[in-house]
């Protein structure tokens, strides 16, 4: 009896051994360390350097991190209106998705949060000039962009972009765009991408000028990515009037920091990203931010998976998305990829540096900067032909021999020599956007009659100063002819010319494409501005010396003209 009970305890321990083996082996199989902890272990470890090397002295502290950890705060750069992910109230506090995640980080680190505005075109060049440490702002992560900034790998998000317009407008694809005009935000990546498919390019500084622009009729379409609707489409009034035509272009976001000195701190950063992937912190985030959580929730799975975690710790590359190359072909055969090789040749040999014409190597922005050319010519040329034309007829009607007519004239050049120019220039958007189907050719006529008005409302009251002092010195008997009066004020005349032609560029404010307007819009893909100012320089003072030579000449006719009908009336 004992002997059985001593082996009924054995087999007992035996299988009671067994089953603990397995269970150890099944939990060790199934449950690995979690790579998430992993990283953030790794991420604490570079923290403590840097907080040794913090220690050790902040007087000149070269590395961003030991940066940081000694001014005891976080400058993170933060978009000021973006639904969702990052707004700031009237009392200047921010809030969003992106905001949730600079302050986890800086909580991680130990330091204060300093949010600091930025917006699309000046994220980079915030960080560029170390204004700010870090930045979270809805910044693509694309090829082009890798050559000013260094960006953070898993990213944090992604998007899409999208056409958004008026329900009934018939527009399902690009080949329904060409030759309309989108409005779109200074800096998206994308911009280049709607260029090729040749649609007009209307530019804005802010989402919430975009969707004014398409509240007041200026837009028939905007361009954004799809997070920034995500809120608008889901409100019954807007989404009644308007929705998604169709969408292209999927782009990850991601941090960045500057390039130089902030290698400690992109090392940190990656492995908080990967922890906060693999442990769903970014998706509980834009949960509870009530943002789409498709693409976290793929990541999440992605990075808890010990595969894709290189030996070192470092993120396997087949794990990570690659940005996106908005670049357009450079090595097209053409006068402008052909120019720019050119222009950097002789800059070469006169300078002893190279210029950058890159700007000139895509013959897709070469002929968007053909385009504005154009656009500026016919403006210039325009704005010329519609000031003599306003100021002939103003100064014929400021004579009129009926009184009301001469007093409506007055009243009329009177409202155009107090209001200013801008002013004028929206009131006419306003009119051509009410009455008709806005387009880049429509901005175009508005502007030269504008500025036709504008600068003739001056032109012909002096027109008419010089009539009625002619009038006053004529011989008894003798009536000063108008022509004579032109003749008399040309001076004045061809100085209201020479400033329409001048006042050109403000055009740009209601969507014609000219040439400032068109700089000004590929500036942020040059890798060298000073050459972009340089065209833009040279562009307009060659264009102004053309008009000033050609008016002078007309006034040297005029006066002319007016001395020998002077001596005539003497002899």
């Amino acid at each position: 009896m004992t002997h059985r009970w001593s082996m009924r305890r054995l087999a007992a321990r035996l299988a009671a051994l067994v089953i603990a083996v397995l269970a150890f082996a099944g939990a060790g199989y199934a449950q690995p360390t979690p790579v998430g902890a992993a990283a953030q272990a790794r991420a604490q470890a570079i923290l403590a350097a840097g907080r040794a090397a913090a220690a050790a002295g902040c007087a000149k502290p070269a590395e961003l991190l030991v940066q940081v950890l000694c001014a005891g705060q976080l400058r993170v750069g933060l978009r000021t209106f973006y639904p969702g992910f990052s707004t700031r109230s009237e009392a200047g506090e921010f809030s969003g998705f992106e905001v949730d995640i600079a302050q986890r980080i800086a909580d991680f680190l130990g330091v204060r949060l300093t949010a600091t505005p930025v917006d699309a075109r000046t994220r980079i060049a915030q960080l560029a000039n170390h204004e700010v440490d870090l930045v979270i702002a809805t910044m693509g992560h694309n090829v082009q962009r890798d050559s000013q900034v260094r960006f953070i790998r898993p990213h944090y998000y992604q998007s899409r972009t999208v056409v958004v317009g008026a329900r009934q407008s018939a527009v399902d694809d690009w080949t329904d765009m060409v030759g309309k005009t989108a409005c779109v935000p200074v800096g998206a990546s994308s911009n280049l991408m709607i260029i090729q498919h040749h649609v007009r390019l209307m530019t804005f500084d802010t989402p919430q000028s975009l969707l004014n622009a398409l509240d007041f009729n200026m837009c028939a379409f905007i361009v954004h990515d799809d997070t920034f609707f995500g809120t608008l489409l889901t409100a019954p009034g807007w989404s009644a009037r308007y929705g998604v035509k169709f969408g292209f272009a999927p782009l990850p976001w991601g941090m960045a920091v500057p390039h130089d000195g902030a290698d400690r701190m992109a090392e940190l950063l990656t492995q908080l990203s990967i922890a906060y992937h693999a442990g769903g912190v970014f998706l509980d985030i834009a949960r509870r931010d009530r943002l789409d959580g498709g693409f976290l929730e793929a990541e999440q799975a992605r990075w808890a998976q010990p595969a894709c975690i290189a030996p070192d710790g470092s993120p396997a590359a087949a794990c990570l998305i690659p940005p996106v190359d908005t670049a357009t072909a450079s090595d097209a055969v053409g006068l402008g990829p052909d120019l720019a090789h050119w222009l950097e040749h002789i800059s070469a040999g006169w300078l002893g540096s190279k210029l950058d014409f890159t700007l000139l190597k895509s013959e897709s922005t070469f002929e968007l900067l053909l385009d504005g050319v154009s656009f500026s010519l016919a403006l210039v040329g325009g704005a010329v032909v519609s000031t003599a034309l306003f100021a002939l007829a103003f100064g014929r009607l400021l004579a009129a021999g009926f009184a009301p007519l001469r007093w409506a004239t007055a009243a009329i050049t009177a409202i155009g020599q107090t209001t200013p120019m801008p002013l004028l220039m929206f009131f006419g958007y306003v009119l051509a956007a009410g009455t008709m189907h806005y387009s880049a050719s429509v901005a175009l006529g508005v502007s030269v009659i504008v500025l036709g008005f504008y600068n003739g409302c001056y032109a012909g009251r002096a027109i008419h100063e010089a009539l009625q002092a002619m009038q006053r010195t004529a011989p008894q008997g003798e009536t000063a002819g108008f022509r004579q009066a032109v003749s008399v004020a040309a001076v004045q005349l061809i100085a209201f010319l020479i400033n329409a032609a001048k006042g050109s560029p403000v055009a740009g404010m209601i969507g014609v494409p000219e040439f400032l307007n068109v700089i000004s819009d590929l500036t942020s893909y040059s890798s060298d501005r000073t050459v972009t100012y340089l065209i833009l320089l040279v562009f307009y003072t060659g264009l102004m010396l053309i008009v000033i030579s050609l008016l002078s000449a007309v006034q040297r006719r005029l006066q002319t003209t007016s001395g020998q009908s002077n001596a005539g009336r003497r002899v």
